[in-house]
């Protein structure tokens, strides 16, 4: 029972500093913005970081962080965690525009 209060202790800490970043980030004036951005962006840059190491694939193409159980029930790389965590930066949705990778299509059904 101990571990859940510490845990949501320290994720209600978390969530209240990343509310604070991104209300300083959006409507606070130059000079607290880049305050937040020289404090707090290298620290958060840097957890991105050891998630995404976590999460990188093995010798097989499976995640490393999410492969356990049969081979059958393996997620195969990049696995949801890492996609979540580039659509919610926007990182996935510019690099590819702006590279022309993605190339959304109708369903194969409408396709003539």
């Amino acid at each position: 029972m101990s571990n859940m209060v510490l845990f949501g202790e320290l994720r209600q800490r978390l969530d209240e500093h990343l509310d604070l970043v991104s209300r300083v980030a959006a409507e606070g004036d130059a000079g607290s913005a880049l305050s937040v951005m020289r404090q707090d962006v290298p620290g958060l840059v840097a957890a991105l970081r050891v998630f995404a190491d976590e999460h990188r694939p093995d010798e097989n193409g499976c995640c490393r962080k999410c492969r356990g159980g049969p081979f059958w029930r393996r997620v195969a790389a990049p696995c949801r965690m890492l996609l979540n965590a580039l659509l919610a930066s926007g990182a996935a949705t510019t690099t590819t525009r702006e590279h022309g990778w993605f190339r959304p299509r109708g369903h194969r059904s409408c396709e003539s």
